[in-house]
């Protein structure tokens, strides 16, 4: 599931037992009235038992416990006798009301405790699927509606994005047993870890499924997620459209990627110093405060003026500004997010002059000379090691945009929708439907490369989790198309047989909840042609 974060650690395993105890449900009125009358029985029968002692004790306390007289057999079978059994009928005229009474409450405190459980286990799977939890939320969406996943593509080295699919309908496709081993094993070559221990996860047994407890309650309904098929289908013919555009924004991002790299030896000739020069103004006599020493872990004997008492001697805001703003052309080719935090400026009668960019607060100035320090320190680290393995950097960069260029050139995520309309015997129209369909419901499983964007794609049908569907091999499968169809409609199951000796292993979803019987067969027409 849930993408997530990559580590987890097992403190979460016992929040849900720091919590509040689980309510096991309201005590029905039957319970009441036979604990009631259990109670006026036991404390009616002790009450008989400490009564006739006492009485005994008081008529023979003046003779010895063998010449006691016995009691009479008429006091005993009249009185006495009469006495218990009247308890006895009244305690069985109670319990004949109260255990009927029970019974009928019973079966709706059971349910009610049920609900109750059920509710804790959705309110613990929240917590599992958030940002404070495992962090599926990150990848998967907050209503699990899918999204996308930061994701280094295999073959290339090139940094793409990975399309990760919706949640909120997947029990319409799949079984519980196969989302538990999705959630529990993963899917390897993915964003998507094994978050279950069996798989080398950091989710117990009851964690896995309190977050399918989660997810059930967070289905759309099944008419909602049919209406979803038309904006699907749109949205990936806009991809197909689209192949050619995304993948030269591809290249241009690698481009510029290597560019930066060639470019390291500049940039460290110009701010290559800075760190130490931040260093000595810091600490050095005439120029340190003992709040500016300390940041360098120095003192200061000969503290320097500091009119605005920010901790930064005048003579130094100056300079500090100089090298922020020559750090900050330096990195012109950098990401607009790295150059922010260079954007420094210090003014020795404003204490302020910076603002948080979080917290939107103003920033004292003692500490945006620290930020400042920190982040050239960093970037004159990363631009040593560039520099000096600046080959390898380029090998590995120079590799990756030569498979775009490739990719821009074959265009495998490209379709021929005249041609394919000809080979299905359908209209223009359903033949671009069908390509739609295939790969917003069956590419990600059956066309290798398809997750990670149109440049990686190997052709529609060529495999990936999903065994290949070219050269016919659905002919071959399916000779009859009525059972292509039904086994869309139907999905796999795992060791049961299907087609021509198809096996199956539970990983085929069935999408006979989610599409029309019309969609389903344009799918199977599609795949018959690859």
């Amino acid at each position: 599931m849930f993408d997530g974060a990559a580590v987890h650690t097992l403190s979460f395993v016992f929040a849900t037992e720091s919590s509040e105890p689980v309510s096991t449900g309201g005590v029905g009125m039957g319970a009441l009235v036979l604990t009631l009358a259990v109670i006026l029985l036991l404390s009616w029968m002790a009450y008989l038992y400490v009564n006739t002692r006492r009485k005994r004790a008081a008529a023979n306390e003046a003779a010895p416990p063998n010449l006691a007289q016995p009691i009479s057999d008429d006091e005993f079978e009249n009185v006495k006798l009469t006495r218990v059994l009247r308890a006895a009928l009244f305690g069985s005229i109670l319990l004949a009301i109260a255990m009927p009474w029970y019974a009928l409450n019973e079966p709706d405190r059971q349910a009610e405790a049920a609900e109750m459980i059920v509710d804790a286990d959705i309110e613990a799977g929240a917590h599992w699927y958030s940002i404070n939890g495992f962090q599926c939320v990150n990848c998967h969406g907050p209503s699990a509606g899918g999204g996308a996943a930061p994701f280094t593509e295999p073959r290339s080295g090139v940094a793409t994005s990975w399309k990760v699919p919706s949640l909120n309908d997947i029990f319409f496709r799949y079984t519980d047993d196969e989302v538990k081993h999705w959630i529990v094993f993963g899917r390897d070559g993915t964003p998507m870890p094994a978050n279950g221990l069996e798989g080398g996860g950091a989710m117990t047994v009851q964690e896995v499924d309190q977050v399918m407890a989660y997810l059930k309650s967070i289905q759309i309904t099944q008419q909602e997620a049919f209406a979803q098929a038309e904006s699907a289908t749109s949205l990936a013919l806009a991809a197909i459209e689209g192949g050619a555009t995304a993948t030269r924004d591809l290249i241009a991002a690698q481009e510029a990627k290597i560019a930066l790299v060639k470019d390291a030896g500049r940039q460290l000739d110009i701010i290559g110093g800075f760190p130490d020069d931040i260093k000595d103004l810091f600490q050095a006599d005439g120029s340190c405060t003992v709040e500016s020493a300390a940041l360098v872990t120095a003192t200061c004997a000969n503290p320097a003026p500091d009119a605005d008492r920010d901790g930064l001697a005048d003579v130094v805001e100056g300079p500090l500004t100089a090298m922020a703003n020559a750090t900050l052309q330096a990195v012109v080719g950098a990401p607009a997010t790295a150059q922010a935090i260079y954007s420094f400026t210090f003014d020795p009668t404003n204490a302020f002059t910076n603002e948080d960019p979080v917290a939107k607060a103003p920033l004292p100035d003692l500490e945006a000379a620290k930020e400042f320090l920190n982040a050239v320190e960093t970037e004159v680290l990363l631009l040593g090691v560039t520099f000096d393995r600046e080959d390898a950097f380029l090998a590995d960069l120079v590799s990756g945009l030569d498979f775009l260029n490739a990719a821009a050139e074959t265009q495998l995520w490209d379709v021929d929708y005249d041609a394919k309309a000809v080979e299905m015997d359908v209209t223009l129209e359903e033949a671009k439907q069908a390509a739609g369909l295939f790969n917003a419901y069956c590419a990600r499983c059956h066309t290798g490369g398809y997750s990670a964007g149109a440049a990686f794609e190997q052709g529609a049908g060529s495999g990936a989790w999903g065994p290949s569907l070219l050269d016919n091999r659905a002919v071959t499968q399916f000779p009859e198309i009525q059972d292509h169809i039904n086994f869309i409609i139907d999905g796999s199951e795992d060791a049961k047989k299907y087609g021509i000796n198809g096996l199956g292993s539970g990983r085929m979803p069935a999408f006979g909840e989610i599409l029309s019987v019309t969609q389903i067969e344009l799918i199977a027409k599609y795949e018959r042609t690859l």
